[in-house]
């Protein structure tokens, strides 16, 4: 879906492949926005479906593996992806703003890599019909989450030298 609309909004931009500041910023905005819609509904569907299920004893479940994979998942693939972005903010670290396309695509990455996170907890909190301890991972990830919204700095604002630590910023 995001991919159809990056297109959509390069073609906009004159076909050359490269998108405006502006309309990457639009597009990071609405982007996070609806990862951030996701889980919030997915987590009411697991409480509304928890809540409405039969009175009767829980069941009793030895295994643990939705919560053991959902935090083996958050605790390689989140890190990789900020390592990804990293590289593709090389130039924002010399002291050059990055493109819009490649902060666009450096960000997505962080935001898909802790939606899909969160998304295999709560589907353990489903799967297991309980929502904790399945549920730890999936506030984790939305917390980290949350606090990655797209600002655009890194696309704008020269910062100045890596080695300059009175000017320069960690790109957000």
């Amino acid at each position: 879906m995001a991919n159809v609309a990056i297109q959509e909004e390069m073609s906009a931009a004159g076909g050359s492949g490269n998108l405006t500041v502006r309309s990457a910023l639009r597009l990071a905005w609405a982007t996070w926005v609806t990862l951030l819609v996701i889980p919030f509904g997915l987590f009411l569907v697991a409480v509304w479906t928890l809540m409405i299920r039969d009175a009767g004893p829980a069941p009793h479940v030895e295994s643990q593996s939705w919560f053991l994979s959902a935090s083996a998942y958050l605790l390689v693939v989140v890190p990789a992806s900020f390592f990804w972005r990293g590289r593709l903010f090389k130039t924002y670290w010399s002291g050059h703003p990055i493109a819009p396309t490649k902060y666009l695509y450096g960000m997505v990455t962080i935001w898909a890599a802790l939606e899909f996170g969160g998304i295999i907890a709560l589907l353990g909190c489903l799967v297991d019909r309980s929502l904790l301890p399945n549920l730890l991972p999936a506030l984790v990830a939305f917390m980290f989450f949350v606090t990655l919204w797209p600002s655009g700095k890194a696309m704008v604002t020269s910062v100045g030298k890596a080695e300059d630590a009175s000017i320069y910023e960690e790109p957000r």
